[in-house]
């Protein structure tokens, strides 16, 4: 059954896309229910309807969601896709029904598609779950190729990650590929009979600046310092502060790593930045927040905002002098003018999905019910 209040399921179609499905899709199981003799007229008509509002909420046409039910985009929530909570379970059920019926009817693999017997030899012999869980989706779609193990290479993995994009709600960015890639290549030579072809991992990022060890060692050695005062009790600003947590230290370093960096791509000789005073001193603070400001754009983001105030009390602590500090603190004034108050629009997104619907009294309601 589907809630009473739920929207009709006569909708305009999401257009196909030119991904053929290698495996049974809900396009498949619809046409197999709706020409069932064994199933009643009335749950033919709720399946049916509930394969086609289960796909509009995925964003794919019927013929590119695969009919089976541990594809991993039935993690779908209510607010997600502005649906009746009471709605969007009925459907899934309906849906969960239906793909176990047509599974029986049509000997659907419960996996996806089925391997080759190259491929399930090779599957059987993988050393972990991990491993298994990051090529049993590449394997699958290289039988369904008629891809031979030794094959594969670059070109089919790109193939591969096209169609896990246009079918499935998996990641298809440079993480993901090398995810993949690092457990292929870790099977050579491990894996009797597995290729010894190697693929290339993506890139990492390119670091932006030098790297750290080539700055000079009073620069290191002062922000270690400054880094180890942090894990202590200390008094700031007439107040006694508890240590910071490991992530909060880390985080100051990556800033103070990035900031110098950032001195050398706007000019500043390396050589120059022989301590962390020299750092924060207005003349090579002051280059580091105009290029952040301009990597920004017209106005300067909070991180940009938030490094300058920083700055300040990190330079409160450095005897940079008053007219020094005065300087620092002009320019972390001057910034604060372009701090945008409330949430930021990612946040206000979350909370409108949690106002929305009957999602609030949940959470309101959510203590009582733990506590029952």
């Amino acid at each position: 059954m589907v809630h009473p209040n739920a929207s009709p399921c006569a909708q305009e179609a999401i257009p196909m896309s030119d991904t053929v499905l290698l495996e049974p899709s809900f396009a498949d199981a619809a046409a197999a229910i709706e020409t069932a003799a064994d199933l009643p007229k009335r749950t033919r008509s709720h399946w049916v309807c509930s394969l086609r509002q289960v796909a509009n909420m995925i964003g794919r046409p019927m013929e590119n969601v695969a009919a089976r039910w541990t594809a991993p985009h039935f993690a779908l929530h209510h607010a997600r896709v502005a649906a009746n909570p009471k709605t969007l379970a009925n459907h899934k059920s309906n849906v969960r029904a239906a793909l176990q019926w047509f599974s029986k009817k049509e000997q659907v693999p419960r996996h996806g598609m089925a391997l080759t017997p190259e491929w399930e030899i090779l599957r059987d012999q993988l050393p972990d779950r991990r491993t298994r869980c990051l090529l049993s989706g590449p394997m699958r779609y290289f039988s369904a190729r008629q891809i031979a193990p030794a094959a594969v290479d670059e070109g089919a993995l790109d193939e591969y990650m096209r169609y896990r994009a246009e079918t499935t709600a998996l990641p298809v960015d440079a993480t993901a590929r090398r995810a993949i890639v690092r457990a292929w290549n870790g099977c050579i030579g491990v894996v009797e009979g597995w290729p010894a072809r190697r693929l290339v991992e993506p890139t990492l990022k390119a670091m932006e600046g030098p790297p750290w060890e080539t700055f000079p060692e009073g620069l290191r050695a002062d922000v270690e310092t400054h880094l180890n005062g942090l894990a202590q009790i200390r008094r700031s600003g007439g107040r006694r502060r508890r240590p910071c947590k490991a992530s909060t230290i880390r985080t100051r370093q990556l800033e103070l790593v990035a900031a110098a960096r950032m001195a050398v791509r706007a000019g500043i000789p390396i050589e120059s930045l022989t301590s962390l005073k020299v750092l924060l001193h207005p003349d090579a603070a002051e280059k580091v927040i105009d290029a952040y400001w301009k990597g920004n754009g017209a106005e300067p983001n909070t991180y940009t905002i938030d490094l300058a105030s920083k700055f300040v009390r990190i330079a409160r602590g450095l005897a940079l002098g008053e007219k020094a500090l005065e300087r620092l603190e002009d320019m972390r004034s001057s910034l604060e003018e372009y701090r945008v108050g409330g949430m930021t629009e990612k946040n206000l997104a979350v909370i409108r999905q949690v106002l929305s619907g009957n999602i609030w009294p949940e959470v309101v309601n959510l203590p009582t019910k733990l506590m029952a």
